[in-house]
């Protein structure tokens, strides 16, 4: 599955702001939950990086932000795109001419005990510059902040999109829609229907009329939907 947006969700019920949920969708509009684990799996950002233009560039492949009140991330569509914004970052011109001890400061400045858990992770002398580490000791280098910064697996939830399949009409005006749920035909009210719309989990187009009330109608290329009379 491909996911090509991504925005931050409310938390599960119970559960502080701090454990927000990220809401995956794919090209079908389909959408995945990410709730629990850790903030890395969440986002797929494996470094925690914070939404940043670096972070959130068109070359580091972003697909949206998540966070709390205090602090917004970066949000990838997969381990591997997150984990290459990081590696990239450690390599480039702000952290590889810094000394390790000076790199984990910039990196992390709320933790001042960020180089220590490093240093034992990795065995290196703080005082090394990024940039002296050879490829292996690079590749440790990373395993360590990635470890440190926790990627544990929570529970997905899967949303599918909607169909619009038929609709009911009374006196020539649309009153009920009906929807293909788990593999049956389900009748929403035409309220229920907008409010699905309004959360991007029907494929419809929501028209708001100049006269305050809205409808559906199919998207862009789509077929007419199918009409019944009450």
């Amino acid at each position: 599955m491909v996911f090509i947006r991504a925005q931050v969700g409310p938390p599960n019920c119970g559960e502080s702001e701090k454990m927000f949920t990220v809401q995956y969708f794919d090209e079908q509009g389909n959408m995945t939950i990410r709730g629990g684990g850790s903030r890395a799996w969440r986002c797929n950002n494996p470094g925690n990086l914070h939404a940043s233009p670096y972070s959130t560039s068109r070359d580091r492949r972003a697909i949206g932000k998540a966070g709390d009140d205090k602090d917004e991330y970066a949000v990838y569509p997969d381990y591997e795109t997150g984990h290459e914004a990081l590696v990239v970052m450690l390599k480039g011109s702000k952290y590889s001419p810094k000394t390790l001890r000076e790199a984990m400061i910039y990196y992390d400045k709320s933790n001042p005990n960020y180089i220590n858990i490093i240093v034992s992770k990795t065995g290196f002398d703080p005082e090394r510059k990024v940039k002296s580490l050879n490829d292996k000791e690079f590749e440790k280098f990373w395993r360590a902040i990635e470890e440190t910064e926790k990627w544990e697996e929570g529970k997905e939830d899967f949303i599918p999109k909607y169909y619009i399949s038929c609709v009911r009409m009374k006196r020539g005006v649309i009153c009920e829609y009906c929807i293909q749920q788990n593999g049956k035909d389900v009748w929403l009210s035409k309220q229920e229907a907008i409010a699905l719309a309004q959360q991007w989990r029907i494929h419809a187009i929501l028209v708001h009329c100049a006269n305050g009330t809205m409808y559906l109608r199919p998207e862009y290329h789509g077929k007419r939907f199918r009409e019944m009379v009450c």
